[in-house]
């Protein structure tokens, strides 16, 4: 039983509405209206918590049934520290990612805009302190905090800017950023890669107050901390990493030349680097950018571009690390059982490239010819 004069906190999704239970690391996240009467014994604090969340409500002043919890370990509402507040945060960028980038996949692989994923306003996370005896309610935004209001006086909106349909968390990506929480994943590669799923989030909100051209910066940060470019040479890494990672000798070629007038034969996939960087360039710099320079072909635009290699790039440091694709190293290893190291590493980026399923991606883009 719960003292009334006891310090809590819930953090929660108001309008995410998962259909099922997640687990990501330490946090779980699972829909209210479904779970909380088994979750939550203590009837005063569910008794609280049912008032405090009727306050959210759909545009029609309804109430909703897609608040979803955001539990770290133990259900017990507790007030969280620093640390585990940052696993929480991690944990729900890392959720957003596994349902946005793998929708935006599909769409783009069926060449159809309307499988367009949601917004990660749909995913906002709210967190309220409370004390059950306690009515009153204050509001965060920000740095900001208001107060003065008590349950029942006061509503929550759902936002305008939730997007296309919500979609599934990918099983694999979930298992995967699980097990980057493992005291054997490298500490470096974990902090970069949280870091740059928080740009990733950035880059997908439909707040009408944040630009195109700020997101294409803020997906190309994103890519900045993940792939640790160098300080100088930004948009030659860039490219070089792609021709390495992505491209293969299969690819579309084309020529880029550079303000010296040197000409590069690059990949596809080179190309597109050097592009969006030279786009990403233009715009912090405060050159003119025409709208136009957003489209890389029909309603493909480089900010669609960007979360499919950014996708691709995240599972294939997954994989490397052998967060997944486990069954692709059983299968190399007994493939190539007692030939050189080159040859195994070989026959593993293989069927890592059928395993990673992105040569329909590259096929949908032009990159590869309609044949291979």
């Amino acid at each position: 039983m719960m003292s009334i004069n006891q310090h809590l906190q819930i953090s929660f999704m108001p309008w995410a509405g998962l259909s099922t239970s997640v687990t990501l690391g330490p946090v779980t996240f699972w829909l209210y209206s479904k779970e909380a009467e088994n979750k939550i014994i203590d009837r005063a604090l569910r008794s609280y918590l049912d008032r405090y969340l009727d306050s959210y409500v759909d545009n029609e002043g309804k109430l909703v049934d897609t608040v979803t919890v955001c539990s770290h370990g133990n259900n017990d509402f507790r007030i969280l520290n620093n640390s585990e507040f940052q696993e929480l945060r991690n944990c729900a960028d890392a959720l957003i990612f596994s349902i946005v980038a793998p929708q935006c996949r599909n769409a783009v692989c069926t060449n159809n805009r309307n499988f367009g994923p949601p917004s990660s306003d749909t995913f906002e996370l709210v967190t309220q302190n409370f004390k059950i005896e306690n009515d009153y309610v204050n509001v965060k935004a920000g740095s900001l905090t208001s107060g003065g209001w008590k349950i029942g006086d006061i509503t929550f909106s759902r936002p305008w800017t939730m997007g296309g349909s919500f979609g599934r968390p990918n099983e694999e990506l979930i298992s995967a950023f699980s097990k980057c929480f493992s005291t054997e994943f490298p500490k470096d590669l974990r902090q970069r890669l949280f870091r740059s799923l928080e740009w990733f989030r950035l880059a997908h909100t439909e707040n009408e107050q944040i630009s195109d051209l700020s997101k294409v910066v803020m997906m190309s940060t994103g890519f900045e901390i993940f792939l640790k470019f160098p300080l100088n040479g930004k948009r030659k890494y860039f490219v070089e990493y792609l021709e390495c990672n992505i491209s293969s000798d299969e690819f579309n070629r084309e020529i880029r030349t550079n303000h010296r007038g040197k000409d590069f034969n690059l990949s596809l996939a080179g190309c597109w680097a050097w592009d969006f960087y030279e786009l990403r360039s233009k715009i912090v710099h405060g050159d003119s950018v025409p709208l136009s320079e957003l489209i890389f072909r029909d309603w493909l635009t480089h900010l669609i571009l960007s979360d499919l290699v950014f996708l691709e790039c995240v599972e294939r440091e997954l994989f490397k690390n052998k967060c997944i694709g486990q069954n692709v190293y059983e299968c190399a290893e007994k493939i190539t059982k007692s030939t050189p190291e080159d040859e195994k590493k070989a026959v593993t980026e293989t069927l890592a490239r059928w395993f990673l399923g992105f040569k329909e991606v590259h096929k949908a883009l032009g990159w590869l010819p309609e044949k291979s």
